[in-house]
C-alpha cells in the first residue's frame, strides 16, 4: 500500500471560508484555477459562497451567494456554472457575478438541503442532507431535463461515482461505501464495498482513480485526531490501495485530482465544522503525491436546466 504525507496549499483567513468547504474542481473554463464552495460561513449560517483558487499564486476570489451551496458543476457555457444551492438548482454567471433566471426546484422539504453532487453523461447526478443528520428523509436524483428520484431513505447524501452501469454511493452516516447497479433511472440491489462503522470516521468525498477502477475517498472525524484520512478503494474487492494523512486537520470532505508542478497530484479540502476549539490547519486545503501518471477523465460539461 501507498502512503502519502499531504502538505498545506491554501489556508483561508480564519472564519467563515474554512467552516464547510467541499466540491474542489480544477476548472476547464479558467486553466490554473479551482472552483469550490464554501458551503455555510457557521453552524447557524444559511449563506455560503462559490470561490475561485489560483492555485499559483494562492489568490481566491469569493462569491457569496444566496444560499448554502452543496456543489457546483461547469456548463457548456464558459463561466456559467450550476449549483445546487438550498433546494434549488440555480446557474451563476461567475464573470459577471450573478444568477441566471433559471431554476429547478428539487424539494419544498426544509429539513433538507441539496448536498454533493457531479455532472455525468445527460445531467446531473446529486443528493441532499437531512440538516440534524437523523432522519431518512434525503434523496438521490438525477437530473436530466426532468428529476428523476434514485433514492428516497438517505441521512447526507455525499460523493459519486457512476461508471459502465454501475453507481458507487456515499450516504456518510451509513459509513459504508457503496455499489448499486444502474439502468433506466434504476438502482438496482445495494453492496457494500468497504465497511466503516467499527471506526469514528464517516467518508465524505470521492474521486475516481484514473482507469476508473478504484475511488478515492475522503474521510471526515469528528474525534480529536493528529491528522486526517483518504485512502484509495478498489472497487471490485474493497482492498486499500494508496492512503493520505493530512496532517493537523482531521475532518476531510473531498479530494480533487490536478497536475502540479508536472506531476498529477491530489488535492484536499477539509473542515472545521464541529470542531471547537479549532486547530490551525483545520479548513486549509492540502496536497500530495499520487500513484498515477495520468489524471482521470473530467466529468462532462452540463447542458444547462430546461
Amino acid at each position: 500500500m501507498h502512503v502519502f504525507e499531504a502538505q498545506p496549499l491554501f489556508t483561508p483567513p480564519p472564519g467563515a471560508l474554512r467552516f464547510l468547504p467541499e466540491c474542489p474542481r480544477v476548472l476547464r473554463a479558467e486553466p490554473g484555477k479551482l472552483g469550490w464552495v464554501a458551503i455555510q460561513y457557521g453552524a447557524d449560517s444559511k449563506e455560503g459562497s462559490f470561490n475561485i483558487l489560483d492555485i499559483a499564486t494562492g489568490e481566491n476570489s469569493v462569491h457569496p451567494l444566496p444560499g448554502r451551496p452543496g456543489f457546483f458543476a461547469e456548463t457548456v457555457e464558459p463561466g456559467v456554472i450550476v449549483v445546487g444551492l438550498e433546494r434549488d438548482l440555480a446557474m451563476y454567471d461567475y464573470r459577471n457575478r450573478r444568477l441566471l433566471g433559471a431554476r429547478v426546484r428539487v424539494t419544498d422539504d426544509e429539513r433538507v438541503v441539496i448536498n454533493d453532487g457531479v455532472a455525468v453523461e445527460g445531467g446531473l447526478l446529486f443528493g441532499t442532507k437531512h440538516l440534524t443528520f437523523q432522519e431518512r428523509i434525503a434523496c438521490m436524483y438525477l437530473y436530466d431535463g426532468e428529476l428523476h428520484t434514485l433514492h428516497s431513505s438517505q441521512i447526507c447524501a455525499n460523493g459519486k461515482f457512476l461508471n459502465a452501469g454501475r453507481l458507487v454511493d456515499i450516504d456518510s452516516f451509513n459509513k459504508t461505501l457503496d455499489e448499486y447497479p444502474y439502468s433506466g433511472r434504476t438502482l438496482g440491489q445495494r453492496r457494500i464495498i468497504a465497511d466503516f462503522r467499527d471506526t469514528p470516521l464517516y467518508p465524505d468525498g470521492l474521486r475516481p482513480s484514473p482507469d476508473g477502477a478504484s475511488v478515492i475517498v475522503a474521510f471526515f472525524n469528528p474525534e480529536p485526531a493528529p491528522c486526517g484520512l483518504a485512502r484509495q478503494f478498489r472497487i471490485a474487492d474493497g482492498e486499500v490501495l494508496a492512503e493520505w494523512r493530512l496532517p493537523g486537520s482531521p475532518r476531510v470532505t473531498c479530494p480533487e485530482f490536478l497536475l502540479h508542478e508536472g506531476r498529477v497530484k491530489i488535492l484536499f479540502t477539509t473542515a472545521v465544522e464541529g470542531m471547537e476549539p479549532a486547530v490551525p490547519l483545520a479548513g486549509s486545503m492540502f496536497i500530495a503525491g499520487t500513484p498515477f501518471d495520468t489524471l482521470p477523465a473530467p466529468p462532462p460539461l452540463f447542458n444547462g436546466l430546461r
